[in-house]
């Protein structure tokens, strides 16, 4: 049965014939590679050495290949291990820099997730575990979304900036100076 990834289709089965030179990892790795904002299938396919049509056996087309870029991303960036009341906030500190990470070796998918594209079923696991930590630190629910929001927000703002080069500050930004201001001041009343 074809591979199949969270909130993407089911991958095609290849035509009988010679064997298949790329599948769909391959497909996925070599995209990541690229420009998210000027991502097409035609470079893709350039990239592993492929006609095009290659392509469309294993993956719909460019918005199905986002999806499976912002699919794979997720998949890395999810921690391992659930927060804790000791730790959420040095869970919290380590999924930002996973972000930074991950996204920073994507050209283009910083920006491109700050606006809303391509939200894969991952996704929804980063939310629920930032949620979850920051009401182990006594945020009430509605509260710790709305942590959620600016998190993101931030996180995804600062390296969609960095990557434009839009750091002109003297001393240099400090990612950690950021983080620490994200994990501070949780209060456990609401308000």
């Amino acid at each position: 049965m074809p591979e199949r990834t969270p909130g993407c289709k089911p991958a095609r089965t290849p035509r009988p014939g010679r064997p298949a030179v790329i599948d769909r990892g391959s497909i996925v790795a070599a995209a990541m590679e690229l420009d998210q904002d000027t991502l097409t299938m035609q470079a893709v396919a350039r990239r592993l050495g492929v006609a095009t049509s290659a392509l469309y056996r294993w993956v719909g087309g460019r918005e199905e290949l986002l999806d499976l870029v912002s699919a794979e991303l997720s998949r890395r960036i999810v921690p391992r291990r659930e927060p804790t009341e000791s730790d959420w906030r040095d869970w919290l500190a380590e999924l930002a820099h996973a972000i930074r990470r991950e996204f920073r070796a994507v050209p283009g998918f910083a920006a491109r997730a700050l606006t809303g594209g391509h939200r894969a079923a991952g996704h929804d696991a980063i939310e629920r575990g930032v949620v979850a930590a920051f009401m182990l630190g006594g945020l009430p629910s509605e509260r710790a979304h709305q942590r959620w929001y600016v998190f993101a927000t931030a996180v995804l703002g600062w390296l969609a900036a960095e990557e434009a080069g839009q750091f002109p500050a003297r001393p240099p930004m400090d990612f950690d100076a950021l983080v620490e201001v994200l994990l501070a001041g949780v209060r456990t009343e609401d308000g």
